[in-house]
């Protein structure tokens, strides 16, 4: 995964999104691969999009900000699932799922502590003081025969989580196991300060946080990619069932704006 491809898919979406739209995930990929070399980019700017709604309107898709502002119509690329998305549905399964898998994303390169010995991995993000993080690891003790949980630290809370994450870091490289414990617990006490250790782990956990929009922890990836910002009420029964297709509930939810301004779009193209 790399910016010029997904710069790429953006641009194609914009000058060829009918093209895009008709054809199978695996076409669009080919497609990718054969133009990247000739195509030059000539600029970028930042939209000001507080969130993106999908509405299915008289037959047609339509994409829009939360406020109603911007509107477009088109193809919509989930370049980490490889994916064109076209439907209500494939929001709730593959738009808020992350394949580890698909993406080639070694998740050892981040440097994980692991807790428990199950064939099942569970990717967790926490910030070694985040309060909610610890009832989450607290609840793994249970599930560890089952799943393997597996901790990667990012500080979300500020300078002094800065340095427990790469404190924690040079001691894990030492000491694996007084590493997980101390942040099992939440006991940096003994750890030691900063120390002369490859720091890489935890520059590539970063970015890969700032990819999958991490901006507040526990952020959970289940084994089959379902994702879960925050701390689940029963992380047992999450990592157990798979939610049914919040189809009438996604309807629901899209503000009244939105579908007014979809019907009068609608409108406005039969003339």
């Amino acid at each position: 995964m790399d910016i010029q491809r997904t710069l790429l898919a953006l641009l194609l979406s914009i000058t060829a999104g009918s093209t895009l739209a008709g054809e199978k995930p695996s076409d669009v990929q080919q497609t990718l691969s054969d133009i990247e070399q000739s195509v030059k980019f000539d600029g970028m700017r930042a939209i000001p999009v507080s969130g993106l709604q999908m509405v299915k309107a008289n037959g047609r898709t339509f994409f829009m900000s939360n406020n109603g502002r911007f509107v477009f119509t088109g193809a919509m690329m989930d370049m980490w699932n490889r994916e064109t998305i076209s439907e209500l549905e494939q929001v709730d399964a593959v738009v808020n799922r992350i394949d580890l898998s698909k993406m080639k994303l070694k998740l050892d390169d981040l440097g994980p502590i692991d807790i428990g010995s199950g064939t099942e991995p569970v990717v967790v993000f926490v910030d070694p003081q985040c309060p909610h993080c610890k009832t989450v690891q607290d609840a793994m003790a249970p599930l560890k025969d089952r799943y393997t949980f597996r901790l990667v630290t990012i500080p979300i809370l500020g300078r002094e989580s800065q340095d427990l994450v790469i404190r924690l870091e040079c001691l894990r490289h030492s000491a694996p196991d007084q590493a997980r414990d101390a942040l099992m617990t939440h006991a940096y006490d003994a750890v030691p300060k900063e120390g002369n250790c490859d720091k890489s782990a935890r520059q590539k956990a970063f970015v890969t946080a700032h990819m999958f929009d991490i901006t507040s922890v526990p952020f959970l990836i289940a084994p089959d990619g379902r994702t879960f910002k925050g701390a689940p009420r029963d992380l047992k029964a999450w990592l157990e069932n798979t939610p049914a297709p919040a189809k009438a509930a996604a309807a629901a939810n899209v503000p009244d704006l939105l579908e007014k301004m979809a019907k009068q779009l609608e409108k406005s193209s039969e003339h």
